[in-house]
This record gives structure tokens, sequence and C-alpha cells, in this order.
């Protein structure tokens, strides 16, 4: 039992004993691992999507794998990724550096975007296509720093074609006006569209624009899909038709705005008639008259004189103010000069709101259901 408790202590002495120098042992200990780990080297393939991307970069932008090229989209646009005569959209990727770089990339944990940005400064005017190895590919991002690269294929050539622009005077013989159902179509004014700017620069690879530029579908479109029960105008902005599968965009988004009708609804009312023959010689005046005082007609009212008629609660309300208030107004020309005046006029009655009704009504908010016509005889 002696021997046991004396062996304990002689151990426990020596594992105390000179602790400084101990701790300095292990240090050097770990730091040669580390360094030794350090110089084991690693390989891993991964497999990249290629792409042609502007010079402008979006942060945080998830896009997977990638072999970008920076082209200068005002210029130039990438059509195809050539290996010889064959078409690619993939390439695999080479990745050989320290285990701890490698390890990260086997994982999956970064997001490889690799670019080739020597390209800006070339000259476009002529040039159909680039060539690039993974000498062009850029280093500087953290995750490829200390490894090298290498891709197969190793060469890769990639198509362009050059960006045209075609400057188009807006009008609705180029825009098709796409309205969500009848109702907005009845209410829109296309005669009134207005377009800001009003001419539109379309960009795009020479031979997509070409082929818009022929006869067919118009190249561009305005969506309009509701108008409000008291709105008077309504813009919607350009779009083009075949953006997408021709590459082509608008250097700047134009709008165009349409005056609106207002919503109307229908009443009937017995109308005072008013003749109005002041364009006659004083003689002729009171001359011709109607075979009735008043008529029966159906009116389309919007704005506030339709909502003045709805704050009256019932129809012989109605029809009192509308009596008080409307018009049927038929005005006599005068005749030609030499020509004789007639026995008999048939003349079309306007629908007339007085002043008197305190409210402002536009000629697009007060008609007539259908024509009235009014006939008017000559006195004996």
């Amino acid at each position: 039992m002696r021997t046991e408790r004396s062996l304990g202590r002689v151990l426990l002495a020596a594992l105390v004993a000179d602790p400084w120098r101990k701790l300095m042992a292990l240090g050097m200990a770990f730091g040669l691992w580390f360094f030794i780990n350090g110089q084991i080297r690693g390989t891993v393939t991964r497999t990249v999507s290629l792409t042609c991307v502007g010079s402008l970069r979006t942060q945080d932008e998830n896009f997977g794998d990638r072999l970008a090229v920076v082209l200068p989209t005002d210029r130039v646009v990438g059509r195809r990724f050539m290996v010889g005569d064959r078409e690619i959209q993939s390439v695999r990727v080479i990745l050989r550096g320290s285990r701890f770089k490698i390890d990260a990339l086997q994982n999956q944990r970064e997001q490889l975007d690799l670019q080739i940005s020597g390209f800006a400064g070339l000259d476009w005017s002529t040039r159909r296509d680039v060539e690039f190895t993974a000498a062009d590919i850029r280093r500087d991002t953290r995750v490829l720093q200390g490894v090298d690269i290498g891709l197969e294929p190793s060469r890769i050539r990639l198509e362009v074609e050059r960006i045209d622009e075609w400057e188009l005077r807006l009008g609705l013989d180029d825009v098709e006006v796409d309205v969500g159902d009848e109702d907005v179509l009845r209410r829109l004014r296309l005669d009134t569209a207005e377009f800001q700017p009003p001419i539109a620069r379309i960009l795009g690879p020479a031979s997509a624009i070409a082929r818009v530029r022929q006869p067919g579908p118009k190249p561009l479109r305005a969506r309009v899909r509701r108008i409000g029960s008291e709105q008077r105008q309504v813009s919607a902005v350009l779009e083009l038709v075949a953006a997408r599968e021709l590459d082509l965009r608008l250097a700047e988004v134009p709008t165009v705005t349409f005056q609106v009708l207002p919503v109307l609804q229908t009443f009937q009312f017995e109308l005072p008639l008013v003749v109005d023959d002041l364009a006659l010689p004083p003689e002729m005046r009171g001359v011709y008259r109607a075979d009735a005082r008043s008529l029966l007609v159906r009116i389309r009212a919007g704005g506030q004189l339709r909502a003045r008629l709805l704050t009256l609660d019932g129809r012989a309300r109605q029809q009192e103010w509308a009596a008080a208030n409307l018009r049927l107004l038929v005005v006599v020309p005068r005749p030609e000069p030499g020509a004789p005046y007639g026995q008999e006029l048939v003349l079309e009655a306007r629908l007339l709101v007085l002043e008197t009704a305190q409210l402002t009504v536009d000629p697009t908010e007060r008609l007539l259901d259908e024509a009235v016509s009014v006939t008017l005889r000559r006195l004996p």
C-alpha cells in the first residue's frame, strides 16, 4: 500500500515540476503540427454555370456557383459560350490549395463566384468574340486567396453581339393598350394619349432590333387594369412585348397618360325645353315654337351632377330638382344668306345645367342617353 502511494506522489511531482518548460514544449508541438498540416494540399472539382454580367454587382445575390464574364452591357451582349463548334453552359473548375480551404470548398460552405473582368477596355466596334482561360479569373476574393485554379475545358470562347439603338417616336400605332375589362376600355379616352418622354430608346442586339422593326405586332404595351370611380386620368408604364426572348430593354421607361371618362349613371326626367333663337333677326325671334314645353328624356350623369342626384331621396325629389336646374336647349341657327326661312325645323337638343345648380359639370359628365330631335314649327 505504501509503495502505491509513493508511486502516485512521484508521478504527481513529475507532472507539476517545471511547468513553464512543459507548456513551451506543448506550444512548439502544436505549432509544428499546424505548420505541417498547413502544407498538406488538397484538390476539389466544382461544376459552375457560365454567364455574362454587367459591371454593377448585386450584393447578397444568391446565384449559385458560377463563372461570370463581365461585359460592357451598353455596347455588347453575350450570346454563346463555345468550345470549338460546341456550345456549353457550364465548366468544371479544379481548385488546389491548403487542406483548410479545400475542405471548405469541398463541403459547399463557400459560394463560388468566379469573375473575368479584363475585357472592359476592348474595342467592341468590330469584335464578335473573346477567349479566356483560368489565368483570366480574378483572384481578389477571400475564398480564392492561395488557391490554384484550373478549367476543363481549358480555353473557352464567348460569342458577343453589338448593342444597337432604335429611337421610336411614341404613338398608339406602336403601343398596344391592354385593358382589364370592357368597362375600363369604355372609360379610356385613347385619343388623349400623352407620352413621356415622347421618344423611346430601345436597346438590344442588332439582330433583335432589326427583327422588331419589321411589320408585325406592336413592340410596346401599356397595361391599364383599374380606374377609380372618381379618377379623371390614368397613367401606365410602357413595356417591351418581346423583351425577354430578344434581350431588348428600354434605356428609360416611358409612360402614357390617358384622360378618363367619368362613371355615368342613367336617369329619366321630364325636362323643360328652351328655344334659343337669338341668332335670328329681331323680327324672326319667337316665330318658331315647339309642340311641347317639356320632354321626357333619359340622361347620363357623372361627377358632381351624379353625386347631387344620388343625395336626393326618392324619384319625386330628383324630378323636382332636375326640372329646376336642367334644361333641354335647342339653338336655332341663322340661315345662309338668301335662304328662305322654312316652315318647319328639326333640330337636335342639348342638355344644359343651369348656373343656379352651383355645380361644376364637365360636358362629358352630362349627356343625353340618346339623340333627342325637336321639331319647331313657324307660327302663322
